[in-house]
């Protein structure tokens, strides 16, 4: 009886641990994020401003191409490799984005984009300034993408 009694009692033990197991693995079958690596890709560039230096509250922001969402960074990475020695990457999921720079004391509307007058060189002979459709695929860098035109006023 004794023995019966230690041999029921280890079985409702053990019949509770399974439980108790499953409380801790639980939490590590969370779905994966929808920003992980393999939907996202990289974009990367030069930063650039008409002044002395590159001020350091610039942003660099990705709008998709309707407007609808928009990722930004402050983070200024000091290279060599990049124009002027300063520049950004910016993760985003993939798909299509207009680029550009921003001064947050100069007002939400003064936006420097990476467009087609900074492809053909900031030349006065360039007469363009429609902005460039930049496709960022999952798990890529996309690079030389630097907004740099400082000097279209035409559009917000």
């Amino acid at each position: 009886v004794v023995l019966g009694g230690f041999y029921l009692g280890q079985q409702k033990k053990t019949q509770n641990q399974p439980d108790q197991l499953q409380n801790t693995v639980t939490p590590l079958l969370t779905p994966t994020p929808t920003n992980s690596p393999e939907k996202t890709g990289t974009i990367e560039g030069s930063l650039s401003f008409p002044s002395e230096g590159i001020p350091p509250d610039m942003i660099v922001c990705a709008e998709t191409l309707g407007g609808q969402k928009v990722a930004c960074t402050d983070v200024h990475i000091k290279n060599p490799k990049y124009k002027y020695g300063e520049g950004y990457k910016l993760e985003v999921a993939a798909g299509q984005y207009y680029v550009y720079a921003n001064l947050p004391s100069s007002g939400p509307d003064r936006k420097a984009y990476y467009n087609e007058f900074v492809t053909c060189g900031l030349s006065v002979n360039c007469s363009s300034h429609k902005k460039i459709e930049v496709t960022i695929e999952a798990g890529k860098t996309t690079s030389g993408v630097d907004p740099h035109d400082w000097y279209d006023n035409s559009s917000p």
